[in-house]
């Protein structure tokens, strides 16, 4: 091989060489626009009932695949909106200069005359959730060849508006009877709400109307995903920094009837009318609230009575005109003088009921 033959041959590797580099460029330019034959279509119609449920990004909460496209369509009865509600655990490929170009789930709502686009979301901020404003919704997931993340998404849906709430009832029992054995329960609302009046805490009251699996019905008041609504702070806390309903259920009875902070007007407090005052009212504690909303015969003629008075003393001023004999006698100039008044505060308060017996 002469010194020529070994030219064109470096000359010709050099250009190769110069022509992939420009190809590898190229391909990194035309990220998130070129089109994929490997891209996974996928359309799914799901229909919204009372129960609700939930769609995430596969795998969740592990990495999603690469090259997905998936939709779901989200339809409710006629009349009825659709409330979605992130899972704070989210997390999608971090977003190019501000914007979700590549990895994202996005919801738009279209209608015959216009669409709206909710939004599009990546990176690790989860979305707030939205309310549909008509029975129609789509989530669309999308990413692409690189940067997959995760734990990826998970949106909670539910049905909002009117709802036939016996049929809902009558669903959700079916379900349940796949699950767990039937339970015994009040005919009426009514009636449950009789029987519930007469338990102190949740796990009195689950005990008695699920005997065999309250234990499992108390673990999922915490962690179940078929509900109308989840609060943000379910999602910011743990499960030991929750709200103790048994607490909140206690704070009624304890604070129902309580020392509350009234204004009273002096001439009608004391009963005097041959004189005014200034101030004309004056702040006092005095019982006040309902007798523990919830609990036995607290609406069957129960008062809140003071237990414990305390009387106060308290400087005003005071006028009162000076009778005198004389008709004829010249108009006199007013003249105020600082008194001291008495006024009863209440420090405790209870109930008190027909039916109860006296203490």
């Amino acid at each position: 091989m002469n010194g020529a033959m070994v030219f064109q041959i470096i000359l010709l590797l050099a250009t190769l060489s110069k022509v992939g580099k420009a190809q590898v460029a190229n391909a990194k330019v035309l990220r998130g626009n070129s089109r994929r034959d490997d891209l996974y279509h996928k359309d799914e119609n799901v229909t919204v009932t009372p129960a609700g449920g939930v769609i995430f990004s596969p795998n969740y909460p592990k990495a999603y695949p690469r090259n997905l496209c998936l939709s779901w369509k989200l339809l409710a009865p006629p009349g009825s909106l659709i409330h979605l509600q992130f899972d704070e655990q989210f997390h999608l490929e971090e977003p190019t200069n501000g914007k979700c170009s590549y990895d994202f789930v996005e919801v738009e709502e279209k209608s015959q005359t216009n669409t709206i686009k909710w939004g599009r979301w990546c990176g690790q901020k989860a979305p707030s959730s939205l309310t549909s404003k008509s029975n129609t919704l789509r989530i669309i997931f999308n990413s692409d060849d690189y940067f997959v993340a995760k734990p990826g998404f998970k949106i909670y849906y539910s049905l909002l508006g009117d709802t036939n709430w016996e049929a809902v009832t009558e669903l959700m029992l079916d379900m349940s009877a796949n699950e767990m054995p039937a339970t015994e329960v009040p005919q009426t609302l009514e009636d449950l709400d009789r029987t519930i009046a007469a338990f102190d805490t949740i796990e009195q009251l689950l005990q008695s109307l699920s005997p065999d699996t309250w234990r499992q019905d108390l673990d999922n008041i915490y962690t179940q995903t078929y509900i109308y609504y989840r609060s943000k702070s379910y999602h910011l806390a743990s499960r030991q920094n929750k709200v103790d309903l048994n607490r909140l259920h206690d704070d009624v009875k304890r604070y129902s009837c309580t020392p509350r902070n009234y204004s009273v007007n002096l001439r009608e407090e004391l009963k005097t009318t041959n004189a005014v005052f200034f101030p004309r009212c004056l702040l006092v504690k005095r019982c006040g609230g309902n007798c523990g909303c919830g609990t036995n015969n607290w609406n069957t003629g129960c008062t809140c009575q003071p237990s414990k008075t305390t009387t106060k003393l308290h400087e005003v001023l005071k006028y009162a005109p000076e009778t005198t004999p004389y008709k004829h006698q010249q108009r006199q100039r007013v003249r105020w003088v600082v008194d001291e008044i008495f006024l009863s505060h209440h420090e405790m308060c209870e109930c008190a009921c027909p039916l109860q017996p006296p203490r």
